[in-house]
């Protein structure tokens, strides 16, 4: 094959794979983003979003995604991620007393597969302090607090 036809086959190559991944954005058949849920319990979402809680028994969240067409898999992805941290009682009274909180209105608690059986009826409380501390590159739907647990919803910016 000389070098005009290596040149073309290229340029072939390039321009299908451009439309094979244009295809692969689209929305499905019925318009409908595809929502999917992994259940995690590692601890990495502290570091990233939560520095400023020292101490805790586990974490439980969810990251939620939003895909479509053939190259779900291909980013990137914006997550939402949503949870409950299960502090020591050590913390969470450090907590209470390092930062000003405000009662408020129980959000509507959203969760496809963490269990939220484990959290009370409240009352709720928030911290705008907490929240610059600790969610500065995400937006926040809610990070509340109990007096015993935090429950968040965060999203990716």
């Amino acid at each position: 094959m000389g070098k005009i036809g290596i040149k073309k086959a290229g340029i072939l190559l390039i321009a299908v794979m451009a439309v094979s991944l244009f295809a692969g954005c689209r929305r499905s058949r019925n318009g409908e983003m595809k929502k999917v849920v992994d259940l995690l319990t590692d601890t990495s979402i502290m570091d990233r979003y939560m520095e400023s809680v020292e101490d805790y028994e586990r974490v439980e969240y969810e990251r939620v995604t939003f895909t479509a067409g053939i190259f779900d898999g291909i980013g990137p992805h914006d997550f939402r991620f949503r949870g409950i941290v299960y502090l020591t009682d050590d913390e969470a009274e450090r907590l209470w007393n390092e930062y000003e909180w405000e009662e408020i209105p129980a959000p509507e608690f959203e969760f496809d597969k963490v269990d939220d059986s484990v959290i009370g009826e409240g009352p709720w409380y928030s911290s705008n302090d907490f929240i610059k501390d600790n969610y500065k590159t995400v937006n926040v739907y809610y990070a509340v607090f109990d007096g015993e647990n935090l429950v968040f919803d965060i999203n990716q910016i």
